[in-house]
């Protein structure tokens, strides 16, 4: 990842920050990725035993599976860097680095929109088409306007065969380095498109924004039906 470049980021729910524990979160699972904004995400299965089931967690259930997903919005970001950065590092090194632009986060979250389920059905039988078996989106759960933490609870009372879920988050539109790479350009003979190539071919001073609706997914939970 870079300024230019920013790339997606993979979080974990570990027990602690122990590489052994890190990995052990990996393994089984219990991790979920974003297109690069920090966002908190929980996916549990209720009532699958006496405690919540993380994701990434396999069972053999019965009853219709009941889900909960609770997510947060990344924080809003503060311009340059924070003062533990320019303490070690100099304006040169951090320009190098970042274009002086750190992860500086303020106290104010990014509001998110919605909470989509994302249900498929593993094939039966070799051949069964498979247009039937991916639902995306199954359901889609909108945030309350403006709030900025989203908590959610649904069943799916149609569970009648081995299912997969998984969840996707979607925060508000902001501003998106390299966004927008095609911008459309008037000219006296007619409209042309202008390549934003986000490299020394484009001016330094165009960062190519354009809204962008970034976002979190998590791992999957796998349920059986006996």
């Amino acid at each position: 990842a870079s300024f230019t470049y920013p790339g997606g980021i993979v979080a974990v729910h570990a027990k602690s920050r122990t590489p052994d524990d890190i990995w052990d979160a990996l393994k089984a699972k219990r991790t979920y990725g974003t297109s690069g904004p920090r966002i908190l995400l929980w996916f549990e299965l209720l009532n699958a035993s006496e405690e919540a089931l993380p994701m990434g967690s396999e069972v053999t259930m019965i009853e219709a599976p009941t889900f909960r997903v609770r997510a947060a919005g990344s924080f809003k970001q503060k311009s340059g860097c924070p003062v533990d950065s320019l303490a070690n590092l100099s304006s040169e090194r951090l320009d190098y680095l970042c274009a002086g632009e750190c992860y500086n986060p303020g106290d104010e979250r990014h509001a998110l929109s919605a909470i989509e389920v994302i249900k498929i059905t593993p094939q039966e039988y070799q051949g069964e088409p498979i247009s039937a078996l991916i639902h995306d989106a199954w359901q889609v759960f909108a945030c309350p306007n403006g709030a900025s933490f989203c908590d959610i609870t649904f069943t799916d009372d149609a569970f009648t065969r081995d299912s997969v879920y998984y969840v996707r988050v979607l925060q508000e539109p902001t501003l998106a380095i390299n966004g927008q790479q095609l911008n459309v350009v008037n000219t006296a003979e007619g409209r042309s498109v202008n390549i934003c190539k986000g490299s020394y071919q484009t001016n330094q001073s165009d960062n190519c924004l354009a809204p962008a609706q970034e976002r979190a997914w998590s791992s999957p939970i796998y349920i059986n039906k006996p």
